[in-house]
């Protein structure tokens, strides 16, 4: 086993920000209780005209516990929140989290079959729903056996499906602030997030407190944060990433984060008008606000942000580049996965970045390059990407099958391809899933749209495979043009000959508008081969 070299193990109180601070927590709900007693005044969440301390969302939190607690709920029941980005959510998300029950972060994009899914696996004894999610909420409501107490929680929208039987606006209201918090054990589950369905139908996945906590450690020393931050949040806060990377650690950290929905137009001015520090963004986003905002019209003296951390999709290095060049912004690329709790890698602030590369390991996390036979593979060479570490979930909700599929030999498999360089630094290649195999060949997708996404003609590419009889599968581009009808199969087949070999060119293109993403900014390449394996289908029927 190589000895490779990871973010630094700082000792946590020598963080200026953390000196006199509680460092260790029985629980994530615990961690917010110490804060808002630690510096109750601190600004936790900057949304629009509010400003909230923390004993501001502490206090909320434990209107809304003494609720639940009035509705039966008790320790390890599960809680479903629905609402998009607003300090609302942190409301019902905390609240749940002072009981000991277990927070279930809804995606608000869904629709009515899929949530019905959703409630029946997970059973939720109550749910919190945006008013501008109600509707399509009450749609799978409807088709579901589990039928939760609903709580509306107002977000500007009206509704026209059913009343619920609550609204967040009356609990905060009614209910008393006094301090709710449940003791709870590390090990205990206290989150549950859905995969994104990127391969396959969607599972519940359980991360527990010492999951949450050992990611908050790690993420502080990371160097990320310095004090006197404000983390700009714009990804859907359902999300493993805006919730265990950043949402829990800057609690953890005593910093503030401003939420938002993200909106090109209203990035610069939040940006300058809160100080903001730190922001997440989705490649795609960073993109939008690269090619839609001239840097003339933003004023660079006010604008305080150190880094910008990236992850979920691939980065150009030109990209990085114009980044650094017009706002003199710093790109970080991590990796993870839900089922790690969002974070296991990252480009060091205090290293250096090499392209396409996803950083050092963090700290607590072993992280191991694993071949089919179970051995650990030595640097450059390319097996699984495998994660060891009290980050790791505690288990698929309802499905334990598919947890020992997952989580073996003490590492979680993570279907991710990729290898260490001889520096330790992290490559991530493919998803395993993903990999293509013609004519004996095993072709990785990515390295493939890599080559692609250097051509100027060409703004956006994914690569899947396709069945074919003599060679297995073959391999179909979707192509997003950058200007329709620039480009044609025959000039693009051309231009990759020159620069990968022969069988890795695709055999097809479709050249479309858009590729389909998760609410994150993942291509989802499970979408691509239903419309492509919807495409033969209808082709064999034409010609039959």
């Amino acid at each position: 086993m190589a000895i490779r070299q990871k973010i630094p193990y700082i000792p946590l109180d020598q963080l200026p920000y953390l000196n006199g601070r509680q460092l260790e927590f029985e629980s994530i709900a615990q961690m917010l209780t110490v804060r808002s007693n630690e510096t109750p005044n601190a600004p936790h969440v900057y949304y629009y005209d509010q400003t909230l301390t923390y004993q501001a969302t502490n206090d909320r939190a434990n209107k809304v516990a003494n609720y639940l607690k009035e509705k039966g709920v008790k320790k390890g029941d599960i809680v479903a929140v629905m609402i998009s980005n607003s300090p609302e959510f942190y409301y019902a998300l905390w609240g749940t989290h002072k009981l000991g029950a277990i927070a279930m972060a809804v995606p608000h994009m869904l629709r009515g079959p899929e949530i019905a899914y959703i409630l029946d696996d997970a059973k939720p004894k109550v749910a919190f729903v945006g008013s501008d999610c109600m509707n399509e909420f009450f749609r799978g409501l409807d088709e579901a056996n589990s039928k939760p107490v609903i709580v509306e929680a107002v977000t500007g929208d009206q509704v026209d499906a059913k009343a619920a039987q609550e609204t967040l606006v009356n609990i905060l209201d009614k209910f008393p602030a006094n301090e709710c918090l449940v003791k709870q054990s590390p090990d205990d589950v206290f989150l549950l997030l859905y995969s994104s369905g990127t391969t396959g139908r969607s599972k519940g996945i359980l991360l527990s407190n010492k999951a949450a906590l050992s990611l908050c450690r790690d993420q502080n020393r990371s160097g990320i944060v310095t004090g006197n931050d404000v983390m700009l949040l714009i990804l859907p806060m359902f999300h493993c990433c805006p919730l265990c990377v950043f949402t829990y650690p800057m609690c953890y950290a005593g910093q503030a984060l401003c939420i938002r929905q993200f909106s090109v137009s209203d990035f610069w001015p939040t940006v300058i008008q809160y100080e903001v520090t730190i922001i997440m963004a989705v490649p795609t986003m960073i993109e939008y606000i690269l090619n839609r905002i001239d840097p003339k019209d933003v004023d660079m003296s006010k604008v305080k942000i150190k880094y910008a951390n990236t992850g979920a999709g691939p980065l150009s290095l030109a990209t990085r580049k114009r980044l650094k060049e017009q706002y003199n912004i710093d790109l970080l690329v991590g990796y993870g996965l839900t089922e790690g709790c969002g974070g296991s890698s990252v480009e060091p602030p205090l290293g250096y970045y090499k392209e396409g590369s996803c950083g050092l390991p963090y700290p607590e996390q072993q992280i191991e390059i694993i071949d089919e036979q179970g051995n650990i593979l030595p640097n450059n060479k390319i097996g699984e990407i495998c994660i060891k570490g009290d980050n790791v979930m505690s288990g698929y909700l309802n499905k334990a099958d598919e947890y020992a599929k997952a989580v073996r030999g003490g590492f979680l498999h993570t279907g991710d391809v990729g290898y260490f360089d001889e520096e330790g630094y992290l490559f991530v290649t493919d998803r395993k899933g993903d990999m293509i195999i013609r004519g004996g060949e095993n072709i990785y997708p990515r390295e493939i749209e890599h080559v692609l996404e250097a051509n100027r003609l060409i703004a956006e590419v994914a690569i899947i495979g396709v069945p074919d009889k003599l060679l297995g599968e073959k391999l179909k581009a979707y192509i997003v043009p950058k200007v329709k009808g620039t480009i044609t199969p025959e000039s693009t087949k051309a231009w990759l000959a020159e620069r990968i070999a022969d069988f890795k060119i695709p055999d097809y293109y479709e050249f479309v508008s858009s590729l389909p993403r998760t609410a994150t900014g993942k291509i989802q390449k499970n979408e691509l081969r239903k419309r492509s394996a919807l495409e033969s289908r209808d082709n064999a029927d034409i010609q039959k």
